[in-house]
């Protein structure tokens, strides 16, 4: 009689057992809640195994004060939604973490997703990332807004948590300069030319990406901030009043990158260049030489000071200086019209100290062919672009191998006048003049990857022998070796052009780089991009020859045969 009652007064409590005092219930657990909802305020929790998701929740609730339609809880990637369950159901055991994140609530549909994730395997990396959208999306919840900065030329948001601190920095598409949504007035179609020369409207989130996807080939030696693909829906984002189409109560789209804040103590145009130590500033240098960077300036550097210790008897305290690169949107421009003083870094001193081991250790290591190739399929960037970096960082691996500095291959690499050609323009012409004009690569240069990286040679055996075609004509480029010709009447290619025309003009004409919510067929206004042009490995060793014959010069500037002066006195014979 009193067992049915018993039973139904333990499950009003929480037990999903009918037997309690099961010696396997009687454990107590210890739960580690992660707050993504009110950041930085993580706690615990003590249950027992045999209580339900529900008496969690009203737990959650009494700690964080939060209404229970505004979080959900997370253990393993799959939500605790069965309210019935115990925790021995989801296989909760104890000391493990679950997560608190904020509930995506109909009624506001605003939200953050990430689109591709071109991110390393690494957890702790993963793990950061995701804290910070749920941060952000948490805040979204309880009405903190992106805010646009009050300076630049696109549209910038910052994202904060609950606590009103920045967490991300957000960049979407169509708000970049000469972008179709510019919130600052600057706008056109997309792939219009933009500020710098070699870089469309629409191009610079590809390249925040791709400079974090160059810093983590090399383990993150270069410090730049994690960056990825992601798509955030909120009302505050800029919206020209010609692509106000949108459903769900017109709240648009968009997106963009994501790169984490960085707490920072200012930029490096409040302190002197001679503070930071010479391995901080080279690391931008080579980086920005490896991305072929247009735009380095003072506020685009995060200074971070770090507290050293304190030798006895001294009393003013000592700073070690962490840099910090930020805002690649300029790289990777489809021309070297790059001038010297666009980077802040080339009359620093530490640029003529020669590169220590540890450097030269680093750049050896670089293999530009498989970063290109990385790039080509995690980010969207034209061929010429990717081609010109290939042929900067070879520049950066030849001049390390020779012993210059960054400031000789700066000399290279960018222009003294803004009117005259660079050493490496004027190397690239002549490579594009050989290789247009079908003639041989020199004579130890036929084979690309053996000048350039010297200690991963290709073995000889498997190498193509190209000594048995010397003699032999080489085919004209573009040209087939073996010429098909389909004969048919006028009025049938007539047709088959017509019938081109008429599918090509069915089609949807939808940009990359979205603007709508998905299933919107809106169409954007948007340039035509160039033809592509390929270059193949042999361009490449004609590039590599006149490189090399300009360091070769480069170093007999600096180290010149000592001059012979006449003597002084006059013989008496003379005399």
């Amino acid at each position: 009689m009193k067992q049915g009652q018993v039973k139904r007064k333990f499950e009003s409590f929480g037990f999903s057992s009918s037997n309690p005092y099961d010696p396997r219930a009687q454990s107590e657990l210890v739960l580690h809640i992660s707050n993504q909802v009110q950041k930085g305020n993580d706690f615990t929790i003590k249950m027992y195994s045999w209580m339900k998701i529900s008496i969690l929740k009203q737990k959650i609730h009494k700690t964080t004060r939060l209404d229970l339609a505004d979080f959900r809880i997370l253990y393993k990637n799959q939500e605790l939604s069965l309210n019935n369950y115990d925790l021995e159901d989801y296989g909760i055991k104890n000391h493990v973490t679950l997560k608190l994140m904020a509930r995506k609530q109909g009624q506001q549909l605003y939200f953050i997703n990430s689109i591709h994730n071109i991110l390393e395997e690494s957890k702790k990396t993963q793990e950061i990332f995701q804290n910070a959208k749920w941060a952000v999306e948490g805040a979204f919840m309880k009405g903190i807004t992106p805010k646009l900065t009050d300076f630049g030329t696109q549209g910038t948001y910052i994202l904060e948590d609950l606590n009103h601190k920045p967490v991300a920095i957000f960049k979407p598409y169509d708000e970049e300069a000469f972008a179709p949504n510019n919130p600052r007035g600057m706008r056109a179609k997309m792939n219009s030319p933009g500020l710098r020369q070699g870089i469309l409207s629409g191009e610079g989130v590809d390249r925040e990406v791709a400079a974090y996807l160059i810093d983590q080939s090399s383990g993150h030696y270069h410090n730049v901030p994690i960056t990825n693909y992601v798509q955030i829906c909120h009302p505050a984002f800029h919206e020209a009043e010609e692509y106000k189409q949108f459903q769900y109560e017109k709240i648009p789209i968009k997106e963009g990158s994501f790169q984490l804040y960085i707490k920072h103590d200012d930029n490096v145009g409040n302190y002197g260049s001679g503070l930071y130590p010479s391995k901080e500033a080279r690391k931008i240098a080579i980086l920005d030489i490896r991305i072929l960077n247009c735009d380095r300036n003072e506020e685009n550097i995060l200074v971070r000071k770090k507290k050293m210790n304190q030798p006895i008897g001294q009393t003013r305290q000592a700073y070690d200086y962490i840099l910090i690169p930020i805002d690649h949107g300029y790289a990777y421009p489809d021309c070297f019209k790059i001038c010297r003083d666009e980077v802040v870094w080339y009359h620093w001193g530490q640029m003529t100290q020669p590169f220590t081991l540890e450097e030269k250790s680093l750049i050896e290591k670089i293999d530009p062919i498989k970063e290109i190739q990385i790039l080509r399929e995690k980010v969207k960037l034209r061929e010429i672009c990717l081609r010109n970096a290939r042929i900067s960082t070879t520049l950066l691996k030849l001049g390390a191998q020779s012993d210059l500095t960054i400031h000789d291959i700066s000399e290279i690499l960018y222009r003294e006048d803004p009117d005259e050609l660079s050493p490496i323009e004027i190397a690239i012409s002549k490579a594009e003049h050989n290789y247009d004009n079908n003639i041989r690569v020199p004579k130890g240069y036929s084979n690309f990857k053996e000048k350039i990286f010297s200690n991963n040679l290709i073995q000889k055996s498997l190498e193509f022998d190209q000594s048995t075609l010397e003699n032999q004509p080489r085919p004209i480029q573009g040209q087939p070796l073996i010429k098909l010709e389909i004969i048919k009447d006028e009025d049938e290619n007539k047709n088959l052009n017509n019938d081109k025309k008429i599918k090509n003009t069915q089609q949807i004409q939808l940009s990359d780089k979205k603007l709508a919510r998905v299933g919107s067929q809106q169409e954007i206004k948007k340039c035509p991009k160039p033809i592509e042009k390929v270059w193949n490995e042999d361009f490449y060793s004609h590039v590599t020859f006149f490189l090399q014959q300009i360091i070769d010069s480069k170093i007999q500037e600096k180290f010149q045969s000592p001059r012979k002066y006449r003597a002084r006195y006059i013989s008496e014979e003379v005399k």
